[in-house]
């Protein structure tokens, strides 16, 4: 008498096929994370030092700028993130560009009844090579609109200039 044992066959509906390539894929996921090097050991170690910045504080009625102090405290006014101590600040006429229909080019011209503020502040931060990371972990770059809040004000504009100070 021969025993006749069946061969394995696998045999798989829909529903198998797709829960195997699922658990498979979470599998390779999970390795992949285990494997990679950290986020850290990328990039350089960051150096600490001081940042003196420039923001510009668009469009405020004439007069205002009298509620700015030097030593004020500013907060990012959206994700509350420190931002440093006011250094000093300079008021400007408000300009914004306006178009000459003569000449057909974009012109600046002064806006009555306003002033921009030329805000000086300085934190402490650190520097990678992904840029300037203030103390409370704010992204310094210039060009970028920031949102600030002081003592008693709120302001918008475009970070102006960055010049870091010496190493710590």
């Amino acid at each position: 008498m021969e025993h006749n044992t069946p061969k394995f066959r696998l045999r798989l509906n829909l529903f198998d096929g797709i829960v195997l390539i699922l658990a498979l894929a979470v599998g390779g996921l999970l390795l992949w994370m285990a494997l990679k090097p950290a986020a850290g050991e990328q990039s350089a170690s960051p150096t600490a030092s001081t940042v003196r910045y420039t923001v510009r504080f668009q469009r405020w009625p004439e007069g205002s700028s009298e509620i700015i102090e030097a030593g004020d405290a500013l907060v990012d006014n959206i994700k509350n993130y420190e931002m440093g101590n006011v250094v000093s600040w300079e008021v400007v006429p408000a300009v914004n560009q306006v178009l000459d229909n003569e000449s057909h080019r974009y012109v600046q011209a002064t806006v009555e009844g306003y002033e921009d503020i030329l805000v000086t502040v300085e934190s402490p931060c650190t520097e990678s090579d992904q840029g300037f990371i203030l103390g409370g972990g704010y992204a310094l770059r210039v060009g970028v609109t920031a949102y600030i809040k002081g003592e008693g004000y709120m302001a918008s504009g475009p970070v102006v200039s960055v010049e870091r100070e010496g190493q710590a």
